[in-house]
């Protein structure tokens, strides 16, 4: 597909079969450098006689240094070939545009892998629609992809462990607080999830966050629980909260330890308590915080770590142990 260019017709230096250099503009028209004619560019042309016995339409590249056209494919030729017209006079040579250089919303239209790059970049459009970038753990560098020009983050903070059971008050040991995730430093940040109370203490708190256009705190881990009387009362432990990617791990059966968190970002369920009159379950962990966030101009790097699930709490006297959180993630959406 070639360029056009306005009202364009020239006599070149000679006819012949060489390239068509510019010699002088044809009344009425303008001269390729007044049209705009741009170096490298394909143009396509007219070539006629002043009898229009002879005539030629062709392409070639326009070169701005020597003002010349290049014959470099003939299309048509009053010969009914595809070889030069070995021009006997300077002919009167004209850039114009055949069928194939105009759209058409009546037809089909074909492009090569060239010309639809260069429409996508007309249009402002993307040539890929989107890719996704996924980290669970760690911390490093993020490198914002050559061409993106919008990111989506999502991203939660690690879940709290659940924490341990007991037999009696103040032994079980509470589950550990999750990792913070953060991207971009303190830009946005999801809190992890506090871990779960053992032996008689109250909910846990979901982990906080900030930076995003929507900043949510986690949920609760279910509270530490004491059995009442005798072994038939003996109590399941606390549940994990959930997080904005799912469940958090169920609370153990009695004398069972407590169920790792099943997503990103949950609490880890508590231990079941032991089959004691005193005995206590270990408490849920709570989920991470969740942000996100729609970066419009994105940065060309940033800064990023993954919040790493609570460490479970440790069984305490008669008890089990309870179970671990869910990490953090970070999702980033790139849009081109």
């Amino acid at each position: 597909m070639a360029a056009f260019l306005d009202i364009c017709r020239f006599l070149p230096t000679a006819g012949g079969t060489t390239d068509w250099t510019y010699a002088a503009v044809v009344q009425g028209y303008q001269s390729p450098a007044a049209a705009g004619a741009v170096n490298g560019r394909l143009y396509k042309y007219r070539a006629e006689s002043a009898d229009l016995t002879q005539w030629e339409i062709g392409e070639g590249v326009y070169t701005s240094s020597t003002a010349t056209l290049s014959r470099s494919t003939i299309l048509f030729t009053s010969a009914g070939t595809t070889a030069k017209i070995n021009f006997t006079a300077a002919p009167q040579v004209a850039i114009v545009a055949l069928k194939e250089d105009l759209i058409s919303i009546e037809e089909a239209n074909g492009f090569s892998p060239t010309q639809q790059a260069q429409g996508r970049a007309n249009l402002n459009a993307a040539s890929v629609a989107r890719t996704r970038t996924v980290i669970t753990s760690g911390s490093g560098t993020y490198t914002t992809p050559a061409g993106s020009k919008t990111l989506l983050v999502r991203m939660v903070g690690g879940g709290g462990g659940g924490a341990g059971s007991a037999n009696s008050t103040g032994n079980g040991g509470g589950g550990g607080a999750g990792g913070n995730t953060t991207f971009g430093s303190t830009f946005l940040v999801a809190n992890g999830g506090s871990g779960g109370s053992g032996s008689g203490g109250p909910t846990s708190n979901g982990g906080g966050a900030s930076g995003g256009d929507l900043n949510q705190s986690g949920g609760y881990g279910a509270a530490s629980i004491g059995a009442g009387s005798g072994p038939q009362s003996a109590v399941v432990g606390g549940a994990g909260a959930g997080s904005a990617f799912g469940a958090g791990g169920p609370g153990g059966w009695p004398n069972a330890g407590g169920v790792s968190a099943p997503s990103f970002g949950s609490g880890g369920g508590g231990a079941g308590g032991p089959a004691s009159t005193t005995g206590y379950s270990g408490g849920g962990g709570a989920s991470g915080g969740y942000c996100e966030k729609l970066i419009a101009s994105p940065a060309a790097t940033y800064a990023f770590a993954v919040g790493a699930g609570g460490a479970a709490g440790a069984a305490g006297t008669g008890g089990t142990s309870g179970s671990t959180g869910g990490s953090g993630i970070i999702i980033i959406d790139e849009f081109y």
